[in-house]
This record gives structure tokens, C-alpha cells and sequence, in this order.
């Protein structure tokens, strides 16, 4: 991927922009690069797409901006900031992890800025409900807010997110996943970006915040793993909440990463739904 950079009122955003035609953003997450969106990048330009892929604020040290948060709300008008940086009026937003909290946030604050939305391995939040299960299963949330979890990322070189990568994606394994792994250690590898991508988690209120709950009012593919955060019917409940011809995609044996699991079904579904929804 070939990057340049460009800003709007004092952010910085570093990103890949390829092919004409309707805008699609894609957004990683955590511990995730751009990198993981090549195919798709490639599928979409060949098939008529402008296709934007930027590094989330904090994983380039280019984008950091010194005193500016990372609280849901920043987060989603970070989404809608990029646009502007880009050049693009509207898109489609596809976010994995905390590029599918982008999306959720930026969609609902300015909707119409977005055309649809396409979430992997991330529901909406309003349909989670705190179970000691689904506590349990996002444990991560409570370690990365800890003084000490620059540190414990770091240890072993990065040991603990080859452990996150096992338990989120137990059935992921090959050198593109092998390269995953090595890509976002080396992002995370600066005190500067390891702290900006943990400050996602410490930034995110344990009770919540009122944004997360407000629901956006466009088509949404909605795609998640088997994995259910100990709850079932997570990714159906939030297809239903969106409006036609909005639906959710279980990818059989898929963790976390169910894009790039299964990336051939995924990139099917894809383009049937985005020529239904547009």
C-alpha cells in the first residue's frame, strides 16, 4: 500500500487511496494495521470502488496529536474527519474492532456523511448486557486499562498480543495470519503508538457512554464470528435494529477476525449487499 498524508483542522491522517468511483472506507482495529485490508482493497478497486484505508489515530505516529482523547465520541468524529481529509462526501464504512466503533459512532453522529455500514467481530454496542460470561470474555478491556499495560504488551516481545491473536481467532492459523501478528507489533512497536492503542481502552467508560447507545439509521451488513462474547444472537440483534435491507453474517469457525478468516465469503456477501443497499 502506497501512503500520503493530509489533514483537517489540525488532525493528521495517514491513509491508501486507490481506484474511482463510490467511496469505501475500511477501518482496522486492535492490534490490527491496514495491511490486513489488501484484498479487499484490490477486490473493490477492481470492481469500481475509490477505496480508502487509513492507519487509526495512534497506530502511525504521524497521527498523534498530542492532548486530543480517544473517548467514543473523538473516536467517531475521527470517521467523519478522515472523510474530510480524503476528499470524500460520502462512503461506506467497514470497521473491524475499533474501526467497526468508528463506524457505529461516526454513522450516528453524521449520517449523512455514510451510505452503509459493514462491522466485523464487533456488535453494537447498545445489544451487549453484562453477563459474568461476557465479562469474562472481554477481559482484555479491564487488563489494557491498567497502569502497567504498556508494559505487559511489550514483555516478551509482544508475547501477550500473540496470546490475544489465540484466544480471539483459536481456529486462525497460516502466513497471512503469521503476518498480522508481526505487522502490528511492529506498528505498536514505539512507546508513542503502544500508548496511543491502549488509550482506546483506558479512554472507554466502564459504564458506558450515552453515544454508544444510540442506534444508526442506515443498511448495515453486520458480520461476526462464532464466537459470540458469551452471547448468543449478538450480530442478528443489531442487523435488526438497522433498516432494510440491512442482515448479519455468522462466519462458521471464525473468531474475531471473520474478514479474514473467511475472507473469500465475506467479500461475496460484501458486494451482494452493497448492491442491495446502494
Amino acid at each position: 500500500m502506497d501512503f500520503r498524508t493530509a489533514s483537517h483542522n489540525g488532525q493528521s491522517f495517514v491513509f491508501s487511496q486507490t481506484g474511482e468511483g463510490p467511496d469505501i472506507v475500511l477501518l482496522h482495529g486492535f492490534p490490527d494495521t491496514p495491511y490486513s485490508w489488501s484484498g479487499y482493497a484490490q477486490a473493490l478497486t477492481e470492481a469500481g470502488w475509490r477505496v480508502t484505508v487509513p492507519w487509526l489515530r495512534g497506530y502511525h505516529p504521524d497521527t498523534i496529536v498530542s492532548g486530543r482523547p480517544y473517548d467514543p465520541e473523538t473516536l467517531g468524529r475521527d470517521a467523519i474527519a478522515l472523510l474530510d481529509a480524503a476528499g470524500i462526501e460520502r462512503a461506506v464504512l467497514f470497521g473491524h474492532d475499533w474501526g467497526a466503533l468508528l463506524s457505529y459512532v461516526g454513522a450516528t453522529l453524521e449520517p449523512e456523511r455514510v451510505r452503509a455500514l459493514v462491522t466485523s467481530g464487533i456488535p453494537h454496542p447498545s445489544v451487549l448486557r453484562r453477563t459474568p460470561v461476557a465479562l469474562w470474555a472481554v477481559r482484555h478491556f479491564f487488563g489494557l486499562k491498567m497502569p502497567w499495560a504498556d508494559w505487559h504488551c511489550r514483555r516478551n516481545d509482544f508475547s501477550y498480543l500473540d496470546k490475544l491473536y489465540r484466544r480471539w481467532a483459536p481456529e486462525w492459523s497460516g502466513a497471512e495470519r503469521d503476518l498480522t501478528v508481526k505487522r502490528g507489533k511492529e506498528a505498536l512497536s514505539s512507546e508513542a503508538t503502544l500508548a496511543g492503542a491502549v488509550d482506546y481502552y483506558r479512554a472507554l467508560p466502564l459504564a458506558g457512554a450515552p453515544i454508544l447507545q444510540q442506534i444508526p439509521q442506515m443498511p448495515g451488513l453486520i458480520v461476526g464470528g462464532d464466537h459470540s462474547l458469551g452471547q448468543e444472537g449478538l450480530y442478528e440483534k443489531t442487523a435488526q435494529l438497522l433498516p432494510a435491507p440491512s442482515r448479519s453474517l455468522l462466519v462458521a469457525g471464525a473468531g474475531h477476525w471473520p474478514h479474514r478468516e473467511n475472507e473469500p465469503a465475506v467479500t461475496s456477501e460484501l458486494f451482494k449487499f452493497l448492491a442491495e443497499a446502494l
